[in-house]
């Protein structure tokens, strides 16, 4: 699968998104106060072409649609064109942050999803795990036939990479978009209008609770596709009960010191 990681270029960080795509444009922190407002063309690798000016072109009219885009949506949106004209157009249409709720997704110049609750839907989630299946001993003979075949990882109609489906799913990436989340569990989780004003570092606009019950129920159910099963949602009720506002006990420890 593909895996998102950081890698340094003369001193110089740059996403990573597997073997196919690296992303050497803009990158800032959540607490830096004002976004990037636009690109440097005079930086653009190779000089800008017609070829790139197309590519740029193409982004920007997706982002027009979507303001927040992770890089994994553009490749199957644009399966057509060159990864090295994406990857050389990227730094021409959009920021990324290097840390949050909207880490490593393309954003449009100007655009600071800080600012409003309803850009939470734009947020990502990522697993880091193995999206290997585990095979049981004896339940495919691969030395005849000389390869597995797992069908609900294979990309299809009815399984989009960039979507979360909760029966299928593609193990090109760790990462998915709220936006991209249509299993309807995990919608019912996210559809809350209990959030945040602000958003945090670690959730977002959501509230702890709610990404807590998000990410591990989504965690399972990946993990569960991945071996061949099936999840049943019904195995999830007694967490769905949790509050979407979660606030840990305290006093415990003190009372026990001041017992001493």
């Amino acid at each position: 699968m593909q895996s998102n990681k950081e890698s340094g270029n003369n001193g110089k960080k740059s996403t990573v998104y597997g073997k196919d795509v690296i992303f050497t444009g803009i990158t800032v922190r959540m607490k830096q106060k004002i976004v990037p407002q636009g690109g440097d063309r005079d930086k653009v690798k190779h000089g800008v072409d017609a070829s790139l000016e197309a590519t740029v072109y193409e982004i920007q009219q997706l982002l027009d649609r979507r303001l927040v885009v992770t890089v994994r949506v553009l490749l199957d949106w644009m399966s057509s064109t060159s990864r090295i004209d994406i990857e050389r157009a990227l730094p021409l249409c959009g920021f990324m942050f290097k840390n949050g709720p909207w880490k490593k997704a393309l954003i449009k110049f100007g655009i600071d999803p800080r600012v409003r609750p309803e850009f939470r839907y734009y947020q990502t989630v990522t697993f880091e795990m193995n999206f290997n299946p585990i095979v049981e001993r004896g339940e495919h003979d691969w030395k005849n036939s000389g390869e597995l075949a797992f069908p609900q990882l294979l990309k299809g109609d009815d399984n989009v990479p960039y979507v979360f489906n909760g029966r299928k799913f593609v193990p090109d990436d760790n990462s998915w978009q709220i936006c991209d989340i249509s299993d309807v569990l995990l919608q019912g989780i996210v559809a809350t209008s209990d959030v945040r004003s602000a958003p945090t570092l670690n959730d977002g606009f959501f509230w702890n609770g709610t990404m807590a019950k998000l990410e591990g129920i989504m965690r399972d159910k990946l993990v569960c596709i991945r071996d061949g099963g099936a999840p049943d949602d019904e195995d999830y009720g007694c967490l769905l009960s949790f509050p979407d506002k979660y606030q840990p006990p305290t006093g415990r420890l003190s009372e026990r010191s001041d017992s001493r």
